[in-house]
């Protein structure tokens, strides 16, 4: 008998034929099933960055929201500062000049009481003080803008 007509070779064959088909197309079911579920994942990772950026975007416009009002808010106590500032130094305007090299009083002596009050004061040395107060205050509403800021941006990175 001659081996291309034996039917157990072409029984073998066909049943290798068969297990190769099945395997494949396993395989590609498989591999099919294997890419929906990493484009699945892909999407949910799109649409969570999505969210993300939407929340990020929304935090960013809240901050930039209280920053403006916070900046208006210290805008307007500087113009409150101005406006006390030009009021002290007028204030001040009708005292007298301190004494120059030739004017000084011969009896430089301390005294019991040395010093004087801010109403003794002459105008060049309370406008000096007026002005440093001036200083202080708007280094003090620069902080507090600063502070409030800080606290804004703490808060929203604590939520």
């Amino acid at each position: 008998m001659s081996l291309l007509f034996n039917p157990r070779i072409w029984l073998a064959i066909i049943v290798a034929m068969a297990l190769a088909a099945s395997h494949w197309k396993v395989y590609k079911v498989g591999q099919n099933e294997k890419q929906a579920e990493w484009n699945a994942e892909k999407l949910a990772t799109a649409q969570q960055t999505l969210r993300l950026i939407e929340n990020r975007d929304r935090t960013t416009m809240a901050l930039q929201d209280g920053a403006d009002t916070l900046r208006r808010n210290k805008n307007a106590e500087i113009k409150r500062l101005d406006a006390d500032l030009a009021v002290a130094l007028a204030g001040v305007s009708d005292r007298p000049d301190r004494p120059g090299g030739a004017n000084l009083p011969t009896d430089t002596s301390a005294g019991p009481n040395p010093g004087c009050t801010g109403a003794q004061l002459y105008r060049r040395d309370a406008g000096f003080l007026i002005r440093e107060a001036d200083r202080a205050q708007r280094t003090l509403a620069d902080l507090a803008q600063c502070q409030a800021l800080y606290d804004q941006a703490r808060a929203a990175l604590n939520k």
